[in-house]
């Protein structure tokens, strides 16, 4: 009986052991499906990009948006193609090995957001403005400028564009930009490189007749790291500018013009690299005039006509009627000279070349420029300046 009982406890101690190990070897086998760690939601091209870290033990994961598995992998990552701009999307992950799954992960929220397209990136006067395209999902861009070395966060903005205006001329810049939505925190990849060299707007533009009276010759300022500049011409009653000229130096003498009274506007444009400064200020116009004794027109950079004598000493100047005609004007003018006393006078309207030198001779007055112009025997040409106003006329007297 003793044996029996001996037995009996040996096969119920062995029965025991067994039935440990078989617990031991469950809880084993459910420690293995761990729930999934580090699970991150990512904009891609044309996806959202779910990731995870591998879970020890598992075979494969589950990929849930909302309730619903979406994808089924071995691999610790997928993309989910079935999105849609401006939606709001949840994900987690659960480990799988065999009938054992794990408690799901941490739920990750994101926005699909696509990353917008410079449409267009131009030099400005000290500045230089990109604009883009709006993308829905995204209330901010985040604008991102490289010179040498990486790129730097410069600006987050909730409109389309942005104007950069810590800008050096003759420096390269380099920008991308990310769509970005602020209430979930989901970026979208970021757009494509666009590159521009800054150039600064073209100053002391001037165009002026040559003494030949057979071109304009057109004068600006250098700019700073430009290597050409692009000059454009406007004749008077032709709609919009055209290019006539590049050049490497700092002006250009065009000689495809008429003898004929005919204004002509010139505008000049910095390059360099495929990229142009914005144009030179108010265009300056050149008149071609008859030949009546008045050597040439031109208009500075402040809008002001100016008209160029050439004297002999002791000659005359009264016909053409470059100024005995602002008589007809109702006497709302005043003539004198405020440059070069010594060298020319001024008496009724006529001026008198005293001795070599230069001068210059204002005629003040409440009046269009068109009267001026017609005054001087440019008539054909005045129509140009018609509703321009201007109050002084100068006429440079050069004395051989």
């Amino acid at each position: 009986m003793k044996k029996s009982t001996k037995i009996i406890s040996t096969a119920l101690a062995a029965l025991t052991v067994a039935s440990t190990m078989a617990v031991g070897a469950v809880s084993a086998s459910a420690a293995t499906v761990k729930k999934p760690t580090g699970v991150k939601a990512a904009n891609t091209e044309k996806a959202i990009k779910i990731s995870w870290k591998k879970v020890k033990g598992a075979k494969k994961y589950k990929v849930y948006r909302g309730k619903k598995v979406i994808k089924t992998t071995k691999k610790t990552s997928v993309k989910d193609f079935s999105v849609t701009a401006g939606k709001k999307y949840s994900y987690s992950v659960k480990a799988v090995n065999g009938k054992k799954v794990s408690k799901a992960s941490k739920t990750v929220k994101i926005t699909r957001v696509n990353y917008t397209v410079v449409k267009t990136i131009t030099n400005g006067n000290k500045n230089v403005t990109l604009k883009w395209t709006k993308r829905a999902g995204a209330n901010q861009y985040l604008v991102y400028r490289k010179t040498t070395g990486s790129y730097k966060k410069v600006a987050t903005v909730a409109s389309t564009s942005y104007t950069d205006k810590s800008v050096v001329s003759g420096t390269k810049y380099s920008y991308k930009l990310i769509s970005y939505n602020s209430k979930t925190k989901t970026k979208s990849l970021y757009s494509t490189v666009n590159s521009i060299t800054y150039l600064d707007k073209v100053a002391n533009v001037s165009a002026r007749e040559n003494t030949a009276a057979t071109a304009v010759t057109v004068k600006w300022d250098a700019v700073k790291g430009a290597t050409g500049y692009t000059v454009y011409r406007q004749k008077a009653a032709e709609a919009g500018f055209t290019k006539v000229a590049t050049t490497t130096g700092t002006s250009y003498s065009d000689t495809k013009v008429s003898v004929n009274p005919t204004a002509y506007s010139y505008k000049v444009v910095a390059t360099k690299n495929g990229s142009a400064s914005v144009a030179s200020d108010a265009p300056v116009a050149a008149f071609l005039p008859k030949r009546n004794g008045v050597n040439s027109y031109y208009r500075d950079a402040d809008n002001n006509l100016h008209v160029v004598l050439k004297l002999k000493a002791g000659e005359k100047y009264a016909e053409g009627k470059a100024l005995a005609d602002y008589a007809s004007l109702d006497g709302l003018y005043e003539v004198k000279v405020t440059e070069g006393t010594d060298v020319v006078t001024v008496n009724d309207s006529v001026i008198t070349a005293v001795k070599a030198g230069k001068a210059v001779v204002t005629v003040t007055l409440a009046d269009s420029v068109a009267k001026i112009v017609s005054a001087v025997g440019n008539a054909g040409a005045s129509t140009a300046y018609d509703k321009a106003v201007s109050k002084t006329v100068f006429v440079e007297v050069e004395v051989a």
